[in-house]
C-alpha cells in the first residue's frame, strides 16, 4: 500500500496542510477519498452492480465486498482526478468525463489502530462489458462481482439472507477464476444503511435512464 501524501481538513473540511495517508489513518485526520460504483443496465432490465472484494492484507475492511473502485485523493489532486484508482484497481479504462458526482458523506471508522475520518466523494459511472474482463490490482482487490442492485438493497435491509453474485477471483499466481457464490450481510463492507441508502437509489435512478446496455 503507497504512503501517499495527501490534504487534511478540519471536520468542515477546511484544509489544514498535508500528512502522509498512514499518519492521517493513525491520528484520526480528515481527509477525501474517492469513491466509485459501476453499474449497469442488463438485456432484462435489471441494473446490476459490481462489488470489488478487497484484498485480505488490506487495513480496512480486509477481505469485505465494497465500493466498485476507491481509493485516495493525493495532495493537491483535484477530486475527480483519482477516476485513475478505476484503471488502477480493475483495469478498466474511463474518461475522466464518463463519471458522475452522486454527493459527498462523512464516515468514521475506528478499529485496533486504525482511527480513520473520511470525507468521501461518491461518484458513479454506466459500464458495458463484464467483471470477468477485469485486470485486478495485486495486494489491494482480491475479486470483482456482480450482483442485482434491488437484490443488494434487500440484503443490506434483511429483508434477504443471502444472494447470489458473480464474478472472478485473482489468484495468488495472479490467474483468474470465475465463480458464482452466495453472499450475506456480512461479506459486506459496514459503510452506514444512510450511504447505502443513498448511493443504491441514485445509482438505480441514474442507470434506468441511461441509453448504456
Amino acid at each position: 500500500m503507497a504512503d501517499d501524501l495527501i490534504d487534511i481538513f478540519d471536520e468542515d473540511m477546511n484544509l489544514l496542510g498535508t500528512a502522509l495517508k498512514s499518519q492521517a489513518h493513525r491520528e484520526g485526520l480528515w481527509h477525501k477519498t474517492f469513491h466509485c460504483w459501476l453499474a449497469q443496465k442488463a438485456p432484462d432490465g435489471r441494473v446490476m452492480l459490481w462489488l470489488q472484494l478487497r484484498d485480505n492484507t488490506k487495513d480496512i475492511f480486509p477481505n469485505k465486498l465494497d465500493i466498485s473502485a476507491a481509493g485516495h485523493i493525493k495532495a493537491g489532486e483535484e477530486v475527480k482526478d483519482a477516476y485513475r484508482e478505476i484503471e488502477e484497481e480493475l483495469g478498466i479504462k474511463l474518461n475522466k468525463d464518463d463519471i458522475v458526482k452522486l454527493f459527498t458523506d462523512k464516515e468514521i471508522y475506528q478499529e485496533g489502530s486504525i482511527n480513520n475520518r473520511e470525507f468521501q466523494m461518491v461518484y458513479m459511472a454506466v459500464v458495458s462489458g463484464s467483471p470477468y474482463k477485469a485486470n485486478l490490482q495485486p495486494k489491494e482487490v482480491a475479486g470483482l462481482y456482480s450482483v442485482d442492485i434491488d437484490e443488494f438493497a434487500d440484503l443490506l435491509d434483511g429483508k434477504l439472507e443471502s444472494i447470489e453474485a458473480k464474478g472472478v477471483i485473482r489468484n495468488p499466481d495472479s490467474s483468474y477464476t470465475m465463480e458464482f457464490c452466495s453472499i450475506t450481510k456480512d461479506d459486506v463492507a459496514p459503510h452506514s444503511r444512510d450511504y447505502y441508502n443513498k448511493a443504491l437509489n441514485m445509482i438505480k435512478r441514474f442507470v434506468k435512464n441511461s441509453n448504456e446496455e
